[in-house]
């Protein structure tokens, strides 16, 4: 039985290292064919012949001064943490009841009475004519004939 269990991974390994040797043949270093009837085909092309230039370590950023420390970040997220807890506790059921409801209905029955409704006198009457007669003045039928 371990005979042929050893047979068996003999094959597999001589059949994997087969296909690692055939996937070596595709080199990632060669220029890939590119289709001549695509519209990009001559500037994917010419970005494959170009030789570009190397990074250098001077082209390294300078590492930055305003980074915070770990204890900084660390009193951050405890202060934070801090204004979380006091919002959930603000906000909590049972933090808060009703008080003086009777002074809240009298000031909102005091702001929703409407105003003292007065008569219209003659002189109101005299102006709302006068409007009348105005407009009526410069009112005139349109025109019969289409434009």
């Amino acid at each position: 039985m371990n005979g042929e269990t050893r047979k068996i991974v003999r094959v597999a390994l001589i059949v994997g290292l087969a296909a690692g040797a055939a996937a070596c043949v595709a080199s990632p270093f060669t220029a890939a064919k590119v289709d001549p009837g695509s519209p990009v085909a001559a500037a994917a092309t010419a970005a494959t012949k170009t030789k570009a230039s190397y990074r250098k370590f001077s082209d390294i950023p300078a590492i930055p001064t305003d980074v915070p420390t770990a204890d900084q970040v660390r009193a951050a997220v405890v202060q934070q943490q801090a204004a979380g807890a006091a919002l959930t506790k603000a906000v909590a059921p049972g933090t808060w009841e009703l008080k003086d409801s009777e002074g809240y209905a009298t000031k909102a029955r005091r702001d929703a009475r409407a105003p003292a409704f007065e008569a219209p006198t003659d002189a109101d009457r005299a102006d709302t004519e006068a409007f009348a007669r105005a407009a009526r003045g410069r009112a005139s039928a349109p025109s019969s004939q289409p434009k």
